[in-house]
């Protein structure tokens, strides 16, 4: 299973990183940029699958040509925000990565304007008048 290799990755980047922390501050942040880019390398085959998923789900519904788009979007800001704001906390810049979070949060809500509008249109004509 793909999960033991990246448990193992990410336990001997950490104890290295943390190694490195006490006798070069700035190294051990390499160690941890590098430790996460080897272990998106090792998931980057699941991704593939899970955008074949999205592909084959857009196709198949008659309104995945509208939402789908919107829905990987909004993973694709999230995890990118939750990432980014990761890596500035671990940079000791928690104050950044709460902005970026916060940033990320907004982005997501305003994607999703689009799909809550279609949402409650929706609603309203199910409604009696």
């Amino acid at each position: 299973m793909d999960i033991f290799k990246i448990a193992v990755i990410a336990v001997a980047g950490t104890v290295l990183s943390g190694i490195l922390k006490e006798q070069k501050k700035e190294y051990s942040l390499y160690v941890g940029l590098a430790t996460v880019v080897v272990i998106f390398s090792v998931i980057i085959n699941e991704l593939s699958a899970v955008f074949d998923f999205f592909k084959a789900w857009q196709r198949d519904l008659t309104c995945g040509e509208y939402f789908v788009p919107v829905i990987l979007k909004i993973l694709g800001v999230a995890y990118i925000s939750d990432f980014t704001s990761q890596i500035c906390r671990d940079a000791g810049e928690g104050a950044i990565g709460s902005k970026v979070e916060l940033a990320g949060k907004v982005m997501v809500f305003y994607l999703a304007v689009p799909v809550m509008t279609s949402i409650m249109e929706l609603i309203r004509n199910l409604l009696p008048d």
